[in-house]
């Protein structure tokens, strides 16, 4: 009797469990690889969702710093001032100088940049450099104004922005105070002098301070959109908000809503920013199985 057919079938049989158990584990090592990567991607992406945030508030403060020299720019025209020496506005931005370039007196556009020099903290501890540039087809917080942001080596709490960034003010009496915002070939230089590349589009509405229009300190946003995120290395996020965010102009981060994303078009995850009530610089990731605390930049 010859047992070699038996054998070999036998070794065969052996040979594809091996080769089955290696296939098994690899797959289970990527799969925990592609988590890991996701939910250090969706950290750093929430750093650069906050950083262009940062952009509208400010769009906000100065606006407001500078209301009453624009109701009399006959008398301001290319006037430089700081917040130190101007009659208006408090000193939000700490020591950020404000240029007004009225062509016509009185009208729009309006070109307002602020410089922060080589570094600057601004009341609510965010430190500024550079210079971002404001041009308003209207006054802000009018519907239809359009307003665009351009960067000149800025940088907020360590990241560089570049890329075009507009603001509308689509507010009516159906919706509210409501803005939309949009980030097209953004990038953003990490402190450790990595770049990543973003986009996003986004809706502001007004939850909060719609009765007291002469103070933001008090106003509460609601934000839903899309956004997108990717590095050097060819990882990306593709994120939604799938529970609106909740942003309150007195708290620099945000403090509520969920944003789903998928990465690499393989994991998907969310970012959980709690209860939108308690303002905190904590998230909560979740990517497959890994659940991770974050802390917010």
């Amino acid at each position: 009797m010859n047992f070699r057919p038996i054998k070999t079938t036998a070794k065969l049989f052996g040979l594809a469990a091996i080769i089955s158990l290696a296939s098994c584990k690899k797959d289970v090592s990527s799969s925990n690889s592609n988590e890991s990567n996701a939910a250090s991607l969706s950290d750093s992406s929430t750093a650069a969702d906050n950083v262009y945030l940062d952009v509208l508030n400010t769009a906000f403060v100065a606006t407001a710093d500078n209301s009453t020299v624009w109701s009399i720019s006959a008398s301001h025209q290319g006037k430089t001032s700081t917040l130190s020496t101007a009659t208006t506005g408090t000193a939000n931005l700490g020591c950020a100088i404000y240029t007004i370039d009225d062509n016509v007196p009185g009208s729009y556009p309006k070109k307002l940049t602020l410089d922060f020099g080589t570094g600057c903290t601004s009341t609510d501890g965010i430190l500024r450099k550079g210079k971002i540039t404001f041009v308003f087809s209207g006054p802000l917080f009018f519907p239809g104004t359009t307003d665009t942001a351009t960067f000149n080596n800025y940088v907020v709490n360590g990241y560089g922005l570049q890329g075009a960034y507009s603001i509308t003010n689509n507010s009516s009496a159906q919706v509210g105070v409501s803005f939309t915002t949009k980030v097209t070939n953004g990038i953003v230089t990490y402190p450790n002098t990595t770049n990543y590349h973003y986009s996003h589009n986004r809706t502001f509405i007004m939850t909060a301070g719609i009765n007291t229009p002469d103070n933001i300190t008090d106003d509460v946003y609601s934000i839903t959109g899309n956004s997108s995120f990717s590095s050097s290395d060819g990882t990306s996020l593709v994120c939604n908000i799938t529970k609106p965010l909740v942003k309150a102009v007195s708290c620099h981060n945000i403090s509520g809503g969920i944003v789903a994303f998928v990465y690499n078009d393989v994991v998907n995850g969310t970012i959980d920013f709690g209860d939108g009530i308690t303002c905190d610089n904590l998230a909560t990731v979740t990517a497959g199985n890994i659940h991770r605390t974050i802390i917010l930049r």
